[in-house]
């Protein structure tokens, strides 16, 4: 049976689909990346995903479409079965856990920071 193809849809920059790009390629899947380049192109594939909550970036595997970045990876690493990359026991698990919810907490504060607006001139001293 032929493997179902893999698209992965997000804007055409870096941003929250990056990690599960490398992460495709770290696990060897084959997929076809869609670029997003307006609003327009996106508002008209959204409802065509049959998704609850359609949003970029999304995962299609055959009839499935995923959304949700963390989900998107969790589903990768099963579809892959490499589940030993969650940890190879409990410990190590919670541990795996942890460090996401940190990653997660500096990545908010990091986004919060980079868009507010009011901060520009302190954001401007740290790209001289």
């Amino acid at each position: 049976m032929a493997e179902a193809s893999i698209t992965l849809g997000y804007w055409g920059m870096q941003g929250l689909a990056e990690p599960i790009i490398k992460l495709l390629e770290y696990l060897g899947l084959k997929y076809e990346l869609k670029v997003y380049t307006t609003c327009e192109g996106w508002t008209a594939d959204k409802a065509t995903l049959n998704n609850p909550f359609p949003n970029l970036p999304y995962l299609k595997v055959g009839d499935k479409t995923l959304t949700e970045s963390e989900a998107i990876a969790y589903f990768l690493v099963f579809h892959a079965n490499r589940a030993d990359l969650f940890g190879a026991n409990d410990d190590e698990r919670v541990q795996a856990t942890a460090v996401r919810g940190v990653v997660a907490d500096l990545r908010r504060d990091l986004f919060a920071f980079l868009w507010d607006a009011s901060k520009h001139a302190e954001q401007a001293k740290y790209f001289e």
